[in-house]
C-alpha cells in the first residue's frame, strides 16, 4: 500500500533517486515488485485450498483452471491497488491512499446498489469497477427466480474467466425495473442479455483499461512530483 507513498514520508525515496537509475525505472520496479507479492500471496492461498480441498473431497474437476483464476484475481486487485498508488503518489500520505481509495471502493459500491435498486442492472455498472451488475441464468420475468445468479464486474474477474472456459455460450440475462406512474406498480424485465464469454471478456478489457490508466497517471504524477522536489 505504501510503495512509493511511504517512501516519501519517510524520505528513503531521495536516495534512490541519486542513483544512476532513471525513474521510469524506479516507478516500473515498484509497480512489478507489487504485482509479484500479489501472485504470490494468491498463489500461497490457491495451492492450500486446492490441496485442502483434494485431501477432503478426493480428486476435483477443473483444477487446471486454478491458474487462470489465479491471474483474474491478481489483476481485479491490482486495479483497486493501483488507485491506492495513484492516490499516496498525489498525496504522498500512506494514510490518505489508504482512506481514499477505501472512500473510493465504498462510493462505488452505494452507487451501484442504488442504481441497480432503481434502475436494475443498468448497462453503466457493466464498466464500472466493482462488483458490476449481476447476471443470470434463469429469466427475469418469473419469480421467484431460477438459474445462478453472479457479479459480472471487475472483482469478480476470476470466476468470469473460468466460466469462460467451462460456460462460453451460456446467456446472462440483466434485469431492469420499470415503474408505473408515480412510481407504482414496479415491473421486472429482461434490460440486456449477453453469453458469459462476451461479459468475461468485457470484464477483462474494463479491468485492464482502468489499470493502465490509474497507473500512467500514477507514473505521470511520480515524474512531476519528483521533479518540482528536486527543483
Amino acid at each position: 500500500m505504501n510503495t512509493i507513498s511511504g517512501e516519501f514520508e519517510t524520505g528513503s525515496i531521495t536516495p534512490l533517486l541519486t542513483k544512476p537509475v532513471s525513474k521510469n525505472t524506479v516507478f516500473l520496479g515498484k509497480i512489478v515488485a507489487s504485482f509479484l507479492t500479489l501472485i504470490a500471496i494468491y498463489a500461497f492461498l490457491t495451492v492450500y485450498v486446492i490441496v485442502g480441498s483434494v485431501v477432503i473431497e478426493g480428486s476435483q474437476n477443473n483444477l487446471l483452471l486454478a491458474p487462470l483464476g489465479l491471474f483474474g484475481l491478481t489483476l481485479a486487485t491490482m486495479v483497486w491497488a493501483s488507485m491506492v498508488i495513484l492516490l499516496g503518489t498525489l498525496s504522498k500520505s500512506s494514510l490518505v491512499a489508504a482512506l481514499g481509495s477505501f472512500g473510493v471502493f465504498i462510493g462505488v459500491t452505494i452507487v451501484g446498489t442504488i442504481l441497480s435498486s432503481v434502475y436494475g442492472q443498468t448497462s453503466v455498472l457493466f464498466y464500472a469497477p466493482g462488483g458490476g451488475a449481476n447476471g443470470s441464468t434463469g429469466s427475469c420475468e418469473t419469480f421467484p427466480r431460477s438459474g445462478t445468479n453472479f457479479a459480472t464486474g471487475t472483482d469478480n474477474l476470476g470466476y468470469l474467466l473460468i466460466q469462460l472456459v467451462l460456460n462460453p455460450s451460456a446467456v446472462l440475462n440483466f434485469c431492469g425495473v420499470r415503474f408505473g406512474p408515480g412510481g407504482r406498480e414496479g415491473e421486472i424485465f429482461t434490460a440486456s442479455s449477453d453469453t458469459v464469454a462476451t461479459v468475461a471478456l468485457r470484464a477483462l478489457a474494463v479491468a485492464i483499461v482502468y489499470l493502465a490508466a490509474l497507473l500512467v497517471v500514477s507514473w505521470y504524477a511520480f515524474r512531476r512530483s519528483q521533479i518540482v522536489e528536486s527543483a
